[in-house]
């Protein structure tokens, strides 16, 4: 896991006061203890934290900061999430693609993607695939996932069941950063 604390010190020569940001590899069982030193306001060079603040001032002077004190710590993700558009029609194609760190942001996106995709002023999908009552017309199939509090995989897809490179399809996926 790893961590990006945000940190108050100050500059070696000039003793000015800055904040800088570091990021830190940990294992995952010392977040809890971590977050607990921070939320005690225990993260700071006058701490019995020993070992801890050692480490970090040992970071910080590689900066030429001295460390004072943590003051934010948040969990850099390893992951990211990627909401895609793919769609294709007879004279052309196109791909447009997003990419968020907060699940519930990507979400949206889709959802708004899908949103867009049904209006007939938008997209060929909301003019061909939908009667006026909302139901798919014959000629055309929809798969989708069902949205859900937990954070998965998504996918919505239309398809022209007559021509088949006429579709929409819009993803939701996890991607892990390497």
């Amino acid at each position: 896991m790893k961590l990006e604390l945000t940190c108050k010190g100050l500059y070696a020569k000039t003793e000015n006061e800055t904040t800088y940001t570091m990021d830190i590899e940990i294992a995952d069982d010392n977040f809890e203890y971590l977050n607990e030193l921070f939320k005690n306001g225990e993260l700071n060079s006058s701490s019995y934290n020993y070992i801890i603040n050692i480490g970090i001032r040992e970071l910080s002077w590689f900066r030429h900061i001295v460390f004072k004190e943590v003051t934010a710590i948040k969990v850099k993700h390893n992951h990211i999430y990627l909401v895609m558009l793919e769609w294709s029609t007879e004279d052309d194609n196109g791909l447009d693609y997003y990419l968020y760190y907060d699940y519930t942001a990507a979400k949206g996106k889709y959802k708004r993607l899908i949103k867009d995709e049904k209006d007939a002023d938008i997209s060929w999908v909301g003019s061909e695939v939908f009667d006026e009552n909302g139901k798919v017309n014959e000629r055309y199939n929809i798969e989708c996932s069902t949205i859900t509090r937990e954070e998965k995989n998504l996918c919505w897809k239309v398809t022209d069941t007559e021509q088949f490179n006429r579709y929409s399809l819009i993803t939701l996926t996890k991607v892990e950063i390497l």
